[in-house]
């Protein structure tokens, strides 16, 4: 029987904190298995002890960006780790785009590795928009050529959907670069057959219509905008805002004093609160697939969003969602209390989402595609 190939998986986040990057390594690595002998490098948010199957990285505790730790930088014992199992790893498969994959794109090539880098975010457009401060906002200039130096160090960059492609060739990435969307579980997010039980489980008033959203609680998430729209809805007793994420600690405060609002920090059963939500919002700036919304579509919810990434794509205007202007708390607030007004309006467009994630985004159909890339 001929050896599996050894494949080193780099996430710059993991438990207990849960994103769209690190839903797709759960899925990954459930199916991994068959075709490779797979080994974690992540983050060390909880101070575990190295295992077997995964290699913890020390964090900071002082740097942070939007509630996300920082790996230590100057930590001899960290690029130890980290080169040790690029060592011992044939293909080096990068999730990006913080510190942790950056550092693992460079030793990759020096080591001669094959790297994979899977681009889950446009980077260019990320880092523009996350980083706020004046002393950032200079380093984005700096930062700009480096992102394209990351995807031309890779041995094969992986977008998740075509546009993404153009763009990081229209950047100048030279890299050969193939396409493979992400998916959902349908049978994990589907719609909620009592949608009162839901909002009991989730201790929601179950009388009360709820508005959430599921996601960093960041700057670039545009959460300042949700808000505001929020306050501005007429008949504020009987609304809920539902947000389910952490984040930005000024941020997070900000809506935990919010009357009629509620926030989960970060949880591993996100399914059951996207059911216990009648609409769902994606206030954000700056997306790629955005599984969130996807796993919102696929549990029935009608969805109000910006035209950002791959969204603009997979969702139809007034057939499965709605959207509204990045800046615009005002329209926002218009949008939601037109669905909160048309009970017939949110079913159709709730159940044409639905249809759209059942239809054309699958996991075992993703996965198996991303396998056949990085074994070529």
């Amino acid at each position: 029987m001929n050896e599996k190939p050894k494949l080193l998986i780099v996430v710059d986040t993991y438990y207990p904190k849960i994103d769209g990057t690190l839903k797709f390594v759960e899925e990954f690595t459930k199916r991994a298995n068959r075709d490779f002998d797979y080994h974690l490098l992540v983050p060390n948010f909880e101070k575990k002890k190295d295992t077997k199957e995964i290699t913890f990285i020390g964090v900071s505790k002082i740097i942070k960006s939007s509630g996300y730790a920082s790996i230590k930088l100057f930590s001899f014992k960290n690029y130890k780790k980290i080169i040790n199992q690029i060592n011992q790893t044939d293909t080096v498969f990068v999730q990006g785009p913080a510190m942790l994959s950056a550092i693992a794109i460079v030793l990759g090539r020096i080591k001669k590795k094959k790297v994979v880098f899977y681009m889950h975010v446009n980077l260019w457009d990320f880092f523009k928009k996350f980083l706020i401060t004046p002393l950032t906002k200079i380093l984005y200039f700096f930062m700009k050529p480096l992102m394209k130096r990351l995807g031309n160090l890779s041995s094969l960059v992986i977008a998740p959907y075509q546009e993404l492609k153009e763009e990081l060739v229209k950047r100048g990435v030279k890299t050969p670069i193939k396409v493979a969307r992400l998916g959902v579980d349908i049978e994990k997010f589907s719609p909620s057959k009592d949608k009162a039980e839901q909002k009991k489980k989730c201790g929601l008033n179950p009388n009360k219509k709820v508005i959430g959203y599921v996601g960093r609680i960041s700057n670039e998430k545009n959460i300042n905008i949700l808000m505001e729209a929020f306050q501005k809805l007429p008949a504020q007793s009987n609304l809920q805002l539902l947000m389910v994420g952490d984040g930005n600690p000024e941020l997070v405060k900000k809506l935990k004093e919010l009357k009629n609002c509620k926030v989960t920090g970060f949880v591993d059963n996100v399914e059951k609160y996207i059911k216990a939500m009648d609409i769902f919002v994606m206030p954000s700036l700056t997306e790629t697939t955005s599984l969130a919304t996807l796993e919102a579509m696929s549990c029935g919810l009608p969805v109000i969003a910006t035209k950002v990434g791959f969204i603009k794509n997979y969702l139809i205007r007034n057939h499965n969602g709605i959207f509204f202007p990045r800046n615009s708390s005002t329209m926002l607030a218009i949008k939601i209390e037109k669905l909160l007004k048309n009970e017939e309006l949110m079913e159709r467009l709730g159940r044409n989402a639905r249809k759209t994630v059942a239809y054309s985004f699958s996991w075992e159909r993703s996965i198996n595609k991303i396998v056949r890339i990085i074994l070529e």
